[in-house]
């Protein structure tokens, strides 16, 4: 079968991603999943996109396919999302966001390494708060 001009358009530019992405660049750190965790073991990165299922990031560090990491990432304002008690305190620290990732895929460019992230573990409540935080920021 001979695919017309208008189905050929179609078919490369469907976005078979899951959830929406957001495009907004913040700062994160992320180390291998370790037992005991060791801070000093985390990079400092920056985060290009992110959605409910996952991150893409920029680092100096390359981190192998399937890899488990956990990640601190510092989104301004997810947490006023959050319910209960802690909402104020939260916000006024700034706290970040921490979950497990799984490495989809890290390949260099240039200096860095752009790694796809896909979420593993990420507490109930901070999970819903993001979910409230990206859809206010991709549908405002």
């Amino acid at each position: 079968m001979i695919k017309t001009e208008e189905q050929v358009v179609t078919s490369t530019t469907t976005d078979r991603r899951r959830y929406p992405r957001l495009d907004k660049k913040a700062r994160l750190q992320s180390g291998l999943l370790t037992y005991p965790i060791a801070d000093e073991d985390f990079a400092v990165g920056t985060m290009d996109n992110i959605s409910l299922g996952g991150i893409k990031m920029h680092s100096s560090r390359k981190y192998e396919d399937g890899s488990l990491l956990q990640i601190k990432l510092t989104l301004p304002g997810w947490h006023k999302y959050h319910t209960g008690f802690l909402k104020v305190l939260e916000d006024s620290i700034g706290t970040p966001l921490t979950a497990v990732c799984e490495v989809l895929r890290s390949e260099r460019e240039g200096r860095e390494f752009t790694t796809a992230l896909r979420f593993i573990n990420v507490d109930p409540e901070d999970f819903s708060a993001l979910e409230c935080y990206l859809d206010k920021q991709i549908n405002s």
